[in-house]
């Protein structure tokens, strides 16, 4: 198993993330990702390589949310369920981590759930609640929960 998601990490992670690397300066990161060694967020690296790419994700779901664009809105979420099923192999051996991780992902399965019923208040709670999830995990990252 471990060698599929290693599999998974090397031929899907590049494409997947290919359409951001132009408005993210993320190529450092990436490769010392990509060389087993897990971003760590500090005072002077608040955002690793994961974290600038789910805040992109999430900006363009909040805005899919918005428009009404309910295609794009399970697009984004299915890309950054995809990136978040990645980062959380890399990080796997953090317990606290692992309970955030697993809310986060709740709601993202909401977010797509709802976006193809194209239910703009499900999909509302659902942005709402990733974004919960989401402050209460880099609470915990910058507390030094790695």
């Amino acid at each position: 198993m471990r060698h599929l998601w290693i599999l998974l990490l090397f031929c899907c992670l590049p494409p997947l993330l290919a359409q951001d690397r132009s408005t993210l300066d993320v190529a450092p990161k990436a490769a010392a990702a990509q060389d087993g060694k897990v971003p760590q967020v500090t005072a002077d690296q608040p955002m690793t390589f994961w974290m600038k790419h789910k805040l992109e994700y999430s900006k363009s779901m909040l805005e899919s949310l918005t428009m009404g664009d309910y295609k794009q809105m399970a697009a984004t979420a299915e890309q950054m369920r995809l990136l978040t099923k990645i980062e959380g192999f890399v990080r796997r051996k953090n317990v606290a981590y692992r309970v955030q991780l697993h809310s986060f992902e709740l709601s993202l399965q909401e977010m797509l759930r709802h976006a193809k019923q194209e239910n703009p208040e499900g999909a509302t709670l659902a942005f709402n609640q990733m974004t919960t999830s989401c402050v209460a995990c880099h609470t915990l990252l910058r507390e030094g929960v790695e």
